[in-house]
């Protein structure tokens, strides 16, 4: 029995190192396939919210035929330069060729000789049944079209979880090319309500997200105090975060604060955030229980540090963070404040930006904090100087060509530096301070 055991170990060890000499020789590469892509500018995120509004527009229609969304192949790249800044080192682009998109991948691996890559690339031409792939590649290596196929669901359904895999390859009825624009069939069946979403900001944050009657029966508890009077109309919005705290702490326990807090700040964010917030979110926030006539009191012209903007900004930064990761809530924020430049809202500004992390600082913290702590936490909360910064020396509204002139864009030394500026003052706020 040990002579086996022991040829068996022997065994597994030449597998072992057979795997990782086929690994490094014929996937791993020394160069990546994909050129480094520029950060992402202002027409990029203006092109992506466009492809966000037509999958949400399609999904969203009433009827029982299949969604068509409509996206450029423009839209895929400018996509794809958005998601590096999610995933540093992703290098990812897309092309059509006649009736099939092509699209290639590449992604930085450490290795003991130094930074190696995976490169994957491969075709998906245009169907009307069932997705298929060709003349995939994973460095050296060709991919049967089954065995591509199979990896892609199976990698979505381990990276995202709940069938995601097999739900988008399922979903995706047809695919039509005309020039640079692709026509997708989907199937709202197989789709599910907001299930696909769910996955993705499940994975982000590292658990299920609550569900939208959670945040529901929040909201309605927010939206009741302000109708009733015990939170004002005007002046600070330091009482709707006090209130919408302490409401979880005396609503909640151990074991499940975290999706409390991440229910609660998301229904903070629907009464008190950004109007955009519904664009990112959607109906992970916003359940059928609750509606939004009949009310006769807002929070509109509640202010913190004596601005609106800085309300919304706080606030929607904090639900994003509690709805996914630092990664995700800080680019959404940079992504905002370049489409302000082109979009009519007056430029980029970095007190924004510096609203958004003194909310997702906020969510970071209580997220990280153990229950038995957050009344002590909570008490802190004395001030809106507790929990925003002030924006003293931090540049304001500045037209697409005064922020390329200074700042360059999102990797510049220049925007680099104000940012850590920006953190660093975060850091020394009162309810962060060691006590």
């Amino acid at each position: 029995m040990l002579r086996f055991l022991s040829r068996l170990m022997i065994l597994f060890g030449v597998v072992v190192v057979i795997a990782l000499a086929v690994f490094h020789v014929a996937v791993l590469e020394d160069d990546p396939l994909v050129a480094a892509a520029t950060p992402p500018v202002a027409e990029d995120v203006r092109s992506v919210r466009e492809l966000v509004r037509n999958v949400r527009d399609a999904t969203n229609a009433e009827t029982a035929e299949d969604a068509i969304v409509l996206t450029q192949i423009d839209q895929l790249n400018s996509l794809a330069r958005m998601g590096a800044r999610f995933l540093p080192g992703f290098r990812g682009e897309m092309t059509v060729q006649g009736d099939v998109l092509a699209g290639r991948v590449s992604l930085p691996v450490p290795w003991v000789t130094g930074r190696k890559w995976v490169n994957l690339s491969g075709n998906v031409p245009a169907f009307s049944d069932q997705v298929h792939f060709e003349d995939v590649r994973l460095g050296q290596l060709p991919i049967p079209a089954s065995v591509a196929y199979w990896g892609v669901r199976l990698g979505g359904d381990l990276v995202i979880g709940d069938g995601f895999g097999q739900t988008v390859l399922t979903a995706a009825n047809s695919m039509e090319i005309t020039g640079d624009t692709l026509a997708l069939a989907v199937s709202l069946d197989d789709i599910g309500s907001n299930g696909i979403m769910r996955g993705v900001f499940g994975q982000l944050r590292g658990q299920e997200m609550p569900e939208a009657v959670e945040a529901d029966s929040y909201y309605l508890a927010i939206r009741e105090a302000i109708e009733d009077g015990r939170l004002p109309v005007e002046g600070s919005y330091l009482p709707y975060l006090t209130f919408t705290l302490q409401l979880v702490i005396d609503q909640s326990g151990p074991e499940a604060y975290q999706n409390d807090y991440t229910a609660a700040i998301m229904a903070l964010a629907r009464a008190c955030g950004a109007r955009d917030f519904s664009l990112v979110i959607g109906g992970l926030a916003f359940g059928d229980t609750v509606a939004d006539d009949g009310w006769q009191r807002d929070c509109t012209q509640v202010t913190f540090n004596d601005r609106i903007d800085t309300r919304r900004h706080f606030t929607t930064a904090a639900a994003l963070q509690a709805a996914s990761n630092r990664g995700f809530s800080v680019s959404i924020g940079e992504f905002k404040e370049l489409h302000d430049t082109i979009s009519g809202a007056g430029g980029f500004d970095f007190t924004d930006l510096a609203a958004n992390s003194s909310g997702i600082r906020l969510s970071d913290v209580l997220m990280r904090t153990p229950f038995d702590q957050w009344p002590a936490l909570v008490a802190r909360l004395q001030s809106e100087a507790d929990v925003v910064i002030s924006f003293d020396d931090i540049p304001g509204l500045m037209e697409e060509d005064a922020f390329q002139a200074e700042y360059g864009g999102l990797d510049s030394p220049a925007y680099l530096r104000m940012a850590d500026m920006i953190e660093r003052r975060i850091d020394q706020l009162d309810l962060y301070a060691p006590q």
